[in-house]
């Protein structure tokens, strides 16, 4: 299981996903109000990333998950390192 990525690995991810571009995405940049993401699109990012550092995360930290921010904080919690 990989130990580490980046915030900017994240970013592109969150960008190809949510079809907006990589700039907008900040670290406090909310998912549903302020870059227009839906349900679907926020589930299919989270299980991308899952596979990509081969980890299953719960409800409760998907669920967490409203912003790269706040992303980035549940995959430090969980002891990833994430560079910038």
């Amino acid at each position: 299981m990989p130990q580490e990525t980046s915030a900017t690995r994240l970013r592109e991810l969150a960008a190809d996903v949510f079809d907006v571009p990589a700039e907008e995405i900040t670290d406090g940049a909310a998912f549903y109000e302020d870059l227009g993401v839906d349900s679907l699109q926020k589930v299919d990012f989270v299980v991308r990333m899952e596979r990509q550092l081969g980890l299953k995360l719960t409800d409760d930290e998907a669920a967490g998950m409203r912003d790269l921010g706040g992303a980035i904080a549940v995959l430090r919690s969980r002891g990833l390192s994430v560079g910038p």
